[in-house]
C-alpha cells in the first residue's frame, strides 16, 4: 500500500520544495489585507469589496485547487498552478514594466514597503516555479 501511495504523489524532496511555492503564496495573500486596508484608509475610500474579493479568492481558488492537485500528481493540476503561476508572473511583469520597478517602495512606508517586497519575491519565485514545471513537465503536466 506504501508503494501506491508514493507512485500517486510527488516525492519529499518535491513536496518539501512546493511547501516553500505554497509560503510564499499564502504570505503574499495574507499582506493584502492590511495592505488594502492601509491604502484605502490613506485615501480615505473603500475597495470595491466585489472586485477586490472576488478577485483575491478567485485566484487564490485557482492556487490552491492547482496546488493541490499537484501534490497529488493530478496533471490537471499542474496545469492549474501553472496557469496560476504564468499569470502572477504576467501581472508582476507588467507591474514593473509600467514603470513601477522600484519605484513602488516607499522607505517612508514600512507597510507598503513589506508588501513591495513580497510581491517582488512572488515574481521571482512564480519564474522559477514556472521554470522548474516545465522542465520537469514530465513530472506536471504530461
Amino acid at each position: 500500500m506504501n508503494k501506491k501511495i508514493s507512485v500517486l504523489t510527488l516525492s519529499l524532496k518535491l513536496r518539501v520544495t512546493f511547501s516553500f511555492l505554497l509560503s510564499v503564496t499564502l504570505l503574499n495573500y495574507i499582506a493584502q489585507v492590511p495592505y488594502y486596508a492601509h491604502f484605502y484608509g490613506i485615501h480615505h475610500t473603500i475597495p470595491n469589496p466585489l472586485g477586490v474579493g472576488i478577485f483575491l479568492v478567485a485566484t487564490l481558488a485557482l492556487f490552491m485547487t492547482g496546488y493541490l492537485l499537484t501534490l497529488q500528481r493530478n496533471r490537471f493540476g499542474g496545469w492549474l498552478l501553472l496557469v496560476f503561476l504564468v499569470l502572477e508572473f504576467i501581472g508582476y511583469l507588467v507591474h514593473n514594466l509600467s514603470g513601477a520597478f522600484l519605484n513602488d517602495l516607499p522607505t517612508n512606508d514600512p507597510l507598503f514597503f513589506t508588501v513591495s517586497l513580497i510581491g517582488y519575491l512572488n515574481f521571482a519565485v512564480s519564474f522559477v516555479y514556472i521554470f522548474v514545471m516545465v522542465r520537469y513537465r514530465h513530472l506536471f503536466l504530461l
